[in-house]
């Protein structure tokens, strides 16, 4: 029948979904010691990338590749995060109290900002080479250009925990498929938006060059 033949869209999506899970898994793995999170989320989107532009090859090869090459930077900007979420969040706790409500609503934005940068700034480090402050720079200027993608993007990278927290018995799901497949979600709609960031651009140009033109 059709519907079983390799090139048909049950079973391509069938091997798309059997990929989500492997990439899903090996994510996890690679988040156990905490500090390594930034790297795992690196290589996640440089793989989620190209499935969204159905270039993807070896998942789990292509993934440690970019785990490893973008190590350090990915380090870095994860611990600049961990520290960014704890001083708005302990910022809050101290402000807590009459008459600081408007500070408080003036903090809970910043940090909302915050996030919407962590969304953007591993995509760009997993695509373009640049410094950390240049990634994190350009990984702001998208989250305020491209607010209502990146808007989307905070929606769908919540939504598991959400599901999880009213439906708890999906919990098995949000370990198969938590990461990546939100992940892809949102590759798909940053995506277009990198392709025409590197118009003009070579292939082999843009991990070296991308990010100089955004």
């Amino acid at each position: 029948m059709r519907f079983f033949q390799s090139d048909s869209p049950l079973m391509e999506g069938l091997a798309r979904l059997t990929d989500l899970v492997v990439l899903n898994l090996v994510v996890l793995v690679c988040c156990i010691p905490v500090f390594t999170i930034g790297a795992a989320l690196t290589g996640m989107h440089y793989v989620l990338l190209k499935m969204a532009r159905n270039e993807e090859g070896y998942i789990v090869r292509s993934y440690l590749r970019s785990f490893k090459e973008n190590f350090l930077q990915a380090t870095g900007m994860w611990l600049f995060f961990l520290l960014a979420g704890f001083i708005v969040y302990l910022d809050l706790r101290l402000l807590e109290g009459e008459g600081m409500a408007s500070v408080r609503v003036l903090l809970a934005g910043g940090g909302f900002f915050i996030y919407l940068i962590f969304l953007y700034a591993f995509p760009l480090l997993a695509r373009y080479r640049n410094t950390v402050r240049g990634t994190l720079a350009n990984a702001a200027r998208l989250a305020a250009a491209a607010f209502p993608r990146a808007l989307g993007m905070a929606v769908l990278s919540a939504a598991p925990v959400i599901l999880v927290l009213a439906v708890p018995f999906l919990f098995p799901l949000l370990l198969l498929l938590g990461l990546s497949g939100t992940g892809y979600a949102c590759a798909l709609l940053y995506s277009p938006l990198f392709a025409r960031l590197e118009e003009g651009i070579k292939p082999d140009q843009e991990k070296e060059e991308g990010e100089k033109n955004l």
